[in-house]
């Protein structure tokens, strides 16, 4: 598929949802994962490799948008995520925390953005909380700030504001 995009060295953006697939129904496919993907863990949901793939579609400097489940930034599974997360350009974080975005569906989501380049030292974040509002690109541009992205621990991401980091490590 898409012979002449990969000619041209892939695609300008990828966005999307991927499926909320838990770990217990990939059994069968867990050792091509292993081969083939370097944010495999054999108990990672089935969006860690989409993540991985989405970005790897892309052409220099395409970007990349998914909307997945949170629990990759603290559960065990998500150290070879975070590890590899590290070495790519994170745009932005917009994470949901524990609000329910989806009726009828409890997944804690959050959105990320990756441009397919060199990562910087930073990246912008942004917790939500509140479902209150009109526009959630307002609502970013107003409660957003800087996160330094080589602050962050492969043992687990805090997304706090540096300030509440340095307290933190300071307690």
């Amino acid at each position: 598929e898409f012979v002449e995009i990969f000619q041209r060295g892939g695609f300008n953006v990828v966005i999307g949802n991927p499926p909320y697939v838990r770990q217990e129904m990939l059994g069968e496919f867990k050792g091509y994962f292993q081969k083939h993907y370097k944010v495999y863990q054999g108990t990672a949901d089935l969006y860690s490799y989409f993540i991985e793939r989405g970005v790897s579609l892309l052409h220099d400097k395409g970007i990349f948008s998914y909307i997945v489940a949170n629990k990759w930034m603290r559960a065990n599974y998500g150290f070879p995520m975070r590890s590899w997360l590290k070495e790519q350009c994170i745009d932005e974080i917009i994470d949901f925390g524990d609000l329910q975005v989806f009726q009828g569906a409890t997944t804690y989501p959050c959105i990320i953005r990756i441009t397919k380049s060199a990562p910087r030292e930073s990246f912008e974040v942004t917790q939500v909380k509140t479902l209150g509002f009109k526009d959630l690109g307002e609502y970013v541009r107003e409660d957003h700030y800087s996160l330094n992205q080589n602050a962050l621990d492969d043992k687990g991401w805090s997304l706090a504001d540096e300030r509440t980091l340095a307290m933190l490590a300071k307690i």
